[in-house]
């Protein structure tokens, strides 16, 4: 279905939404066309290319919002979809307002941000890349015997919105995202690691560097041991920062506080974080590969701190909890809930050495595990195992294993002493997460030494 034919169908839902009995309404066209390439043992084992198209129709009756959604696209689309939300209205029994939302000054929001460069994506260039990839791998080391799982896919798909206040939007996106996993042994010992990379352009992909991560992340791993219990000057790598982070990332949600269920309640405006961290929401950012102008809602996105200097500036609302605060919607309203874009953890001036420097004597932590169980969102509490290695004179040490960091989120928020300036992206939802490796003071560490 083309975008012009999906706009009769969304002008179509909201025009006849009247004699349904909706008193507001608002349709949703979504697009996704993807492709992925799986390697194993020399071959594609695996390839899938697939498009999906669905449209979403959201109509308040008697102060009930209702919803309904297909991915069959025919004649009976738009009566399917009337009576499916009208009949969801007639069984809600939600207090709480609901809102087709259309800025008057805004009515026509367009973005598009297709890279132009989606065709290079074929079976033929993913099949030929997977495999210079895992022979790559396979020749860092005799002691690596398998790449365990390396995948490369790409995904493009416009997305349209109509609603009764007038309201277009239209946006799409296009991307790449290439993951590989392996695993080496050495006289009984097997490790594991691998490395990811998202883009654009295929042409962008650089192997050597690709292939000199995967061999940090894997075969240093070799001669860990655990270190004897008792507290630690941390150094979290970048990418372990935002795994333990994103475990807690909900307590900003507006309807998780709401709830009482994030310890942020009445904090905004109070310090929650070390003064040298800072927080924040950037759609639109410059480095990001995927701008988002706009929520599924309508309403526009914008810049924003969340934590500034340490203090907590704003949750993320959309129209229906930013009502009950008798505040704006911050532009976090994704399918009838609250979704982050772009975050960014603003660094600071040195690079990863130079962190390593400043702590002496401590540990780098470069894998947490057990995000699920040893987790307490509600409380903020973490006790989980974890990898890394010795700092020792200032500088990374022998590798680390078999040791559990626990504590409280808040608490750690509180002991960053410095960021360093070697900022990753780490892909998203509908955005990315860009933070620097960070210094923790005092981290409880359990362990033993052999």
């Amino acid at each position: 279905m083309t975008i012009e034919e999906a706009k009769v169908i969304l002008k179509e839902l909201i025009d006849r939404s009247k004699s349904f009995g909706f008193d507001e309404a608002s349709a949703m066209y979504s697009d996704h066309e993807s492709m992925s390439v799986d390697i194993l043992n020399g071959e594609v084992s695996s390839y899938e290319n697939s498009r999906d198209s669905g449209i979403t129709f959201r109509g308040l009756k008697n102060g009930q919002m209702g919803t309904s959604s297909t991915n069959i696209l025919d004649d009976n689309t738009v009566e399917y979809l009337l009576a499916g939300a009208m009949e969801n209205c007639e069984v809600l029994n939600d207090e709480d307002p609901d809102f087709i939302y259309c800025d008057p000054d805004h009515k026509e929001l367009i973005f598009t941000q297709m890279s132009g460069t989606y065709d290079k994506n074929t079976y033929e260039r993913f099949k030929e890349l997977g495999l210079q990839i895992e022979k790559a791998i396979l020749a860092i080391d005799p002691a690596v015997k398998q790449v365990d799982y390396l995948s490369i896919g790409c995904s493009r798909g416009p997305s349209m919105m109509m609603n009764t206040k007038g309201l277009y939007a239209y946006t799409d996106e296009d991307g790449i995202s290439l993951y590989a996993g392996a695993r080496a042994e050495r006289d009984g010992v097997v490790k594991s690691g691998g490395h990811y990379w998202i883009g654009k352009d295929i042409d962008d992909f650089d192997l050597s560097k690709f292939i000199e991560t995967v061999e940090d992340n894997l075969m240093t791993k070799f001669g860990a041991a655990s270190v004897r219990s008792g507290s630690y000057d941390v150094v979290f790598r970048n990418d372990a920062f935002v795994s333990l982070f994103k475990a807690f990332f909900a307590s900003f949600s507006s309807i998780i506080i709401q709830r009482g269920l994030s310890l942020l309640k009445d904090k905004v405006g109070t310090k929650i974080a070390s003064e040298v961290f800072t927080l924040k929401e950037l759609p639109m950012y410059e480095k990001a590969l995927t701008k988002i102008p706009f929520d599924t809602e309508g309403v526009m996105t914008y810049d924003k701190a969340i934590v500034e200097n340490g203090i907590f500036m704003t949750a993320f609302y959309n129209l229906k909890t930013a009502y009950k605060e008798n505040r704006k919607s911050t532009g976090n309203g994704f399918g009838g809930s609250i979704g982050a874009t772009n975050i960014v953890v603003t660094p600071g001036d040195k690079d990863f050495n130079g962190l390593c420097e400043t702590v002496g004597e401590g540990l780098i932590i470069t894998e947490v595990s057990g995000l699920h169980a040893g987790v307490n969102p509600i409380s903020g509490d973490f006790s989980l195992l974890c990898e890394g290695f010795r700092i020792e004179a200032g500088k990374r040490g022998r590798p680390v294993e078999q040791i559990t960091i626990s504590g409280n989120f808040y608490e750690m928020m509180q002991n960053i002493s410095e960021l360093g300036n070697d900022v990753t992206n780490i892909p998203g939802t509908r955005g990315e997460f860009f933070c620097p490796s960070v210094i923790v003071k005092n981290m409880s560490i359990a362990g033993e030494e052999k």
